[in-house]
């Protein structure tokens, strides 16, 4: 009697590509944000358009994998 290949094969793979797509724009949004900060101390005629860019790029690093990713795949099923 054959076992099944998923309890014998070292890696389980439940990701999908579209998470890890998901994770790398957030993670490059969350670096966006804090290279935006940095800027905006240094911008004395932009700056509080430029700190409340690199807020909402942080916040949207958070909430790209904790909210919208999960809502849009559960909309799909």
């Amino acid at each position: 009697m054959e076992e099944p290949v998923s309890s014998t094969s070292p890696v389980e793979r439940n990701g999908s590509p579209a998470k890890a797509v998901g994770a790398f724009f957030a993670f490059l949004l969350f670096l966006g944000g804090l290279v935006l900060f940095t800027v905006a101390f240094n911008v004395k005629d932009g700056e509080p358009y430029v700190f409340a860019a690199g807020i909402l790029a942080v916040t949207l690093s958070f909430m790209i994998p904790t909210t919208i990713l999960p809502a849009l795949e559960d909309r799909e099923s």
